[in-house]
Formats: structure tokens, sequence, C-alpha cells
């Protein structure tokens, strides 16, 4: 995560600087840095030419104690069944979403739990003698969850945007949203797969069923 501090005063030491969060998130390194005056620096914006969303399941978590923030380990799939009670609403269908991805805009991916949404981009040459390459992934989105804390956190909407104030307003019916108003299109390409919490409550309950047995 990078963070500009270009406009804030830092000239004067000692400096101080404050990062709050609502979110549960563990720092293991903060480091500052000035950017060299004379670094030669190009940029190539490169589009995927494949984006793919798909079902993944859940990586196996682990953790170096009970005090550390748990670490998904990628090759291993722990489990492909439902982990949470999900949102109640329309996601997005499994494929090709390169429309959806291709500017930072109001049209996004509507994912679940257990989603994966999978880039490939086209290989470059090797830079020129005496230069050095970085890929940055930029994201732009947002993250909601089930918790009893978050709002609304049983539908998937209200959707956000990015002209949204705030997220106190309650979700009333689709075809009202603001997201929906505007790409109305996409609820008919691309967001089409209908998701309740159906399937974890009755796993549970059949688990439950079957140790009183």
């Amino acid at each position: 995560m990078l963070i500009n501090l270009n406009d804030l005063p830092l000239d004067t030491i000692p400096s101080k600087v404050r990062l709050s969060t609502n979110m549960e998130i563990y720092w293991d390194q903060v480091s500052w840095a000035q950017g060299r005056p004379q670094a030669d620096i190009k940029t190539q914006e490169l589009l995927p030419e494949i984006a793919e969303l798909r079902y993944r399941g859940f990586s196996k978590l682990d953790r170096t104690s009970r005090f550390a923030p748990e670490l998904p380990d990628y090759q291993t799939i722990a489990s492909t069944t439902p982990q949470w009670i999900d949102l109640i609403g329309y996601y997005t269908r499994f494929g090709d979403v390169r429309e959806l991805v291709h500017e930072i805009d109001d049209r996004y991916v509507i994912m679940n739990a257990g989603d994966e949404l999978l880039f490939r981009f086209k290989a470059l040459p090797a830079p020129p003698k005496g230069w050095e390459r970085d890929f940055v992934l930029v994201g732009d989105g947002w993250v909601k969850d089930g918790d009893y804390n978050t709002g609304h956190s049983k539908t998937v909407i209200p959707l956000p945007y990015h002209g949204m104030e705030d997220y106190a307003e309650n979700p009333g019916k689709l075809e009202e949203d603001p997201v929906y108003q505007k790409h109305k299109e996409d609820w008919v390409n691309y967001h089409t797969r209908y998701i309740t919490p159906h399937l974890l409550r009755t796993a549970l309950i059949f688990d439950n069923k079957h140790v009183t047995d």
C-alpha cells in the first residue's frame, strides 16, 4: 500500500503521521522514502488480455502464533463449500469480465466469497540495459462482508459508486438503485448469478442432524 505524503508538512523534525482504520489490519512494517529527483521513470499501462471470473474455493489459513494474523496459502485449497453467510443479491456470472474492469468507473465485478478473478497480460520485451521494471496492479473497488457490525450486511445492495457520500441509506429495490439505473444492461449481460445463504444454512442443519443421530 503506497500513500503519497507530498501534501503533508513533513519538513519539520520530528513529524508524526497517524494511520487509522475501522478494519482489522495488522501492520508488520512501515517505511518512508523520498523520491529521487533525477530518476527517469517511464510508465506503460497494460490492459488485461484475459479477465475471467471463476470459482476457486478457500485457501488454507495458517498463523505463526495465536496473536499473529492468519496467512492464506494460495497453493492449498482448504474447502470449496461456503464458509460464511452469503449476502443476498445478484453477483457477476462466471466467465469473461474484461468489459467491466476496462476502466475505473461505476461498472465493476460483483464477487462472492470463494470467487477468483484471473488476469493475464501480454508479455513485454525485456527493458533496456540499465533499467529495472516493476509491476503495479491498480485496483479500485469496495469490500463488504456479512459481519453484523457492517452496514447493510445481509444484502448486496445498496451498490457503491464513486459519488456516494455515505453508506447510510437503507437498501430498497434493485430497480431503484442508482448504479442499476445507470447500467441496467449489466444486470442482463453480467450480474445474473443470484445467491442466498441457503446452501450454508442447509449444510449447518445437516451437520447438526448428523451429530445428534
